[in-house]
């Protein structure tokens, strides 16, 4: 098992349906997952969920998900041979032109750098210390603990909320999450050193 890296001039993308089902997969999220469309569309989420994930980050993912709410989020996924890799994640509600709720889109790209110098550590290095924690409270003393945990993380860090968190690295507004999202194979190099202080893979 190893770790593989997002090419940031790529946009992985996944719609959810309420059913919690894969309605739609891009061909990048495809590759850098090794499946193909027919064994990936329909499945669950939980396909790509890495088993070092916690299942209270995905609870509380989930829960915004529920309340239609839009967020970020930095999650660690793993392909169909078993290698990983993680993502700066942005999920939003998608609606018809009617109003009714169509579906979540769910965009991957590689982790941005921090936007504060006030920490030595990278984000990624804190929330894999976190993760490790989370995932072997659950295995070791249950799903409830590892939520204790958590709230006791969050209140001793000021934030009220899991969400709260995650967007306290980057300090995105909507304007700078799409531009983000919005980088291809014409961005300039400029745009991109923005968001990645290191050199992309």
């Amino acid at each position: 098992m190893k770790e593989i890296h997002l090419d940031v001039r790529k946009t992985a993308t996944v719609k959810i349906g309420l059913g919690d089902v894969i309605l739609y997969a891009n061909d990048y999220i495809l590759e850098v997952l090794g499946y193909n469309l027919t064994e990936f569309v329909t499945q669950r989420p939980k396909i790509i969920c890495s088993t070092k994930m916690p299942d209270i980050i995905h609870d509380s993912i989930g829960e915004m998900i529920k309340n239609f709410e839009e967020g970020i989020a930095v999650l660690q996924h793993k392909t169909k041979n078993g290698d990983y890799f993680w993502a700066f994640t942005h999920f939003k509600p998608v609606y018809k032109p009617d109003g009714t709720f169509e579906a979540f889109l769910t965009r991957r790209k590689p982790i941005p750098s921090k936007r504060t110098l006030k920490d030595k550590e990278s984000l990624k290095e804190e929330i894999e210390k976190l993760y490790t924690v989370l995932k072997e409270i659950e295995v070791h003393s249950g799903l409830e603990q590892a939520k204790k945990y958590l709230d006791g993380f969050l209140e001793d860090k000021g934030f009220e909320s899991l969400k709260e968190y995650y967007e306290s690295y980057f300090d995105f507004d909507r304007e700078e999450i799409e531009k983000y999202f919005s980088i291809d194979e014409n961005t300039p190099e400029r745009v991109i050193r923005k968001f990645m202080e290191v050199k992309y893979v």
